[in-house]
């Protein structure tokens, strides 16, 4: 079990939906990892993300996040920091991540820290490019990917250099 895992969430085919699959490829082509981190593209899984989660010991998440802030912005959150609305959800493959986390707790476990990379979209439509504000702010985003990544695994004891 890795003790590390880097979650990307998000469909690709939603334009800036899908930042954060876009976003967990890139950090993970930007180094050589250890075998201790886990790289999982979650997509648009729903309830598929539930084992992913329940098994994880240390998590962090890409993701699209409404924040009312300019597009490309992104801030590390914790799940705490998250306010979701399930009225608007169509089905159970519409399963918001916060709530993943919530059933973990309820039901089983949780991971011991949980830290999203969150990411204010801008367009939310059929597309598979990101909008011109996100996709000039991918470096920078993908930089602080790397580096929240980097923090996690200096925290366990990891150092890299």
């Amino acid at each position: 079990m890795a003790k590390l895992t880097v979650l990307g969430v998000g469909n690709i085919l939603m334009r800036d939906e899908g930042i954060g699959v876009r976003v967990l490829e890139r950090v993970q082509r930007a180094q050589s990892w250890p075998a201790d981190v886990e790289f999982i593209d979650g997509g648009a899984a729903g309830l598929g993300l539930l084992s992913i989660v329940e098994e994880a010991r240390r998590l962090v998440v890409f993701d699209a996040a409404d924040m009312h802030l300019p597009p490309g912005e992104s801030r590390r959150i914790g799940p705490d920091q998250v306010r979701f609305d399930a009225a608007g959800r169509i089905s159970l493959h519409d399963v918001p991540l916060l709530e993943i986390i919530q059933l973990c707790e309820q039901f089983s476990r949780r991971p011991e820290v949980i830290t999203i990379l969150a990411i204010q979209p801008k367009a939310v439509d059929y597309g598979r490019e990101l909008s011109d504000e996100l996709a000039a702010a991918l470096n920078r985003i993908v930089a602080a990917g790397v580096e929240l990544v980097e923090a996690e695994l200096k925290r366990i004891g990891i150092d890299l250099k």
